[in-house]
């Protein structure tokens, strides 16, 4: 910190760290080095399963969508649908032959409606593919998991050549430019066995087959997979990462999952999710520095179904100050998409909080004090509006112990390039369960406080209860 502070300054933080549970977050505007690039907005992308028959509509009107299983492999009342396959075998014909009619039905309802597609996600085959090159079917029966089906194509050089219809069909019907905007997800929650009942070897074949398909049509294109998140047992992400810069594979995204228990501490803590189920993937020295990380799936859940493939979700109070903790990390490590399930209504309030600091620049802040709740987690996102000399402050306080009701005491202190005396309006707001949304405060005025010729600090401080968030703004007088 290239600041002298005063002895009022020094004196109030001395007073903080001797405060039981006092938190001092501090956030240097002068420092070049901890500003990141203008934030993009995270929270577009929705998941919908086949949209054949129109969709769920997403909240958001400019939305995206990420397709899943648009390619068939599905099953209903525990038969297989083949009806809704694009790739199929005629059996009296004793011939393969692809249907695109549901495909295209898929990509209409959504383009039709306003929505762009963000991802189409190539995953279950389509039951054509369990049958070898001549059409004999292993076992003279299909093999259906929980998600349909999950096994690896008889024939690769098969699935090879569909790829290619697939794409030269989006080609011509959409143009190079439209598809060219979608990105390809080389299947689903790869390590599960309901998503792929092959081996870890087999998959890592099977996309790098996928992909060299896919570029021959379209060089440009957009391709990647998902996995579980790292700590998982059932995660592949690490090995395939490594498996990708040994062999030379590219990939342009990898997703993973990520279903947080809402009363876990190793699922809520920030920072160590951040290290053990992310960083653990996107950050070893095999990670492709142009690529980019994403939330494929992810939920703030109560409680799972014993299947795993069903859930409940925590409470509108749990996911507003979750999914503010949430975006800082984001923000902090270069991640960029969170796909989401359903309409996003269930945290809304810090969603449109979120939009509002879109083109903003974020800093890394410092965390000083400790939280007088062991199991609260306290930070928050640092902005500057570019060009302006205004800023946002975004603190969340969450905690793996639903019943808490406590507050922790925060300071924060912004250092910025103006003299020690410089006018200062500020205003806050703080999320209200009641009314699930901001209450503003009046415009207030404070002053800068420091000696040195060109630097001083705003500081701010008040407290922030348990499963909430708050926003300061302010904004250098003229």
């Amino acid at each position: 910190m290239n600041i002298k502070i005063t002895y009022l300054l020094f004196l109030i933080l001395s007073i903080a760290f001797k405060i039981q549970g006092q938190i001092v977050l501090e956030a240097d505007f002068t420092d070049n080095a901890k500003a990141k690039e203008e934030l993009h907005y995270p929270l577009k992308v929705f998941n919908r399963i086949s949209p054949i028959h129109g969709f769920n509509l997403p909240i958001m009107t400019d939305a995206q969508l990420c397709i899943v299983r648009p390619l068939g492999g599905k099953y209903k009342k525990g038969n297989a649908a083949l009806g809704l396959d694009t790739y199929l075998w005629d059996e009296e014909k004793k011939i393969f032959y692809t249907d695109f009619t549901l495909l295209k039905k898929q990509v209409d309802n959504v383009l039709s409606k306003g929505f762009g597609i963000h991802q189409m996600v190539l995953d279950n085959p389509s039951w054509a593919f369990q049958r070898d090159a001549s059409g004999k079917l292993e076992g003279d029966t299909l093999k259906i998991s929980t998600y349909g089906n999950a096994e690896p194509p008889r024939d690769f050089e098969m699935w090879a050549a569909y790829l290619k219809e697939v794409m030269m069909f989006l080609v011509t019907t959409y143009g190079e430019k439209e598809v060219l905007k979608i990105q390809f997800g080389i299947g689903r929650e790869i390590g599960t066995e309901g998503h792929w009942k092959g081996t870890k070897e087999q998959f890592f074949d099977f996309y790098k087959v996928s992909i060299q398909a896919i570029h021959e049509v379209l060089p440009e294109a957009k391709v990647g997979t998902h996995f579980l998140w790292a700590s998982s047992k059932k995660s592949w992400a690490i090995d395939f990462v490594k498996w990708s810069h040994t062999n030379g594979v590219y990939y342009d995204f990898l997703g993973v999952s990520y279903y947080p228990f809402y009363n876990r501490t190793k699922r809520t803590n920030f920072e160590e999710v951040y290290l053990n189920d992310f960083g653990a993937i996107k950050d070893i020295p095999e990670w492709n520095s142009k690529a980019v990380f994403e939330i494929h799936e992810f939920a703030l859940i109560k409680t799972m179904n014993a299947k795993g493939n069903g859930y409940e979700k925590a409470e509108p109070k749990y996911q507003n100050s979750f999914l503010i903790g949430m975006m800082k990390m984001f923000y902090e490590h270069d991640m960029k998409n969170l796909f989401q399930w359903g309409k996003g209504n269930q945290y809304q309030p810090a969603n449109q909080e979120i939009l509002k600091l879109k083109g903003n620049t974020y800093y890394s802040n410092t965390k000083s004090g400790k939280p007088q709740y062991s199991k609260s987690y306290v930070d928050a996102i640092f902005l500057k509006e570019k060009s302006k000399n205004r800023y946002s402050i975004m603190a969340y306080n969450y905690s793996s112990n639903p019943t808490s009701n406590n507050s922790e005491s925060v300071i924060y202190n912004s250092i910025l390039n103006v003299p020690s005396g410089t006018k200062v309006q500020y205003r806050s707001a703080i999320y209200s369960e009641s009314t699930n949304d901001m209450q503003w405060s009046d415009w207030r005025r404070t002053t800068t406080v420091g000696n040195d010729v060109d630097q001083s600090v705003v500081v701010l401080k008040g407290e922030l209860p348990t499963f909430s968030f708050m926003k300061y703004e302010f904004k250098i007088k003229e």
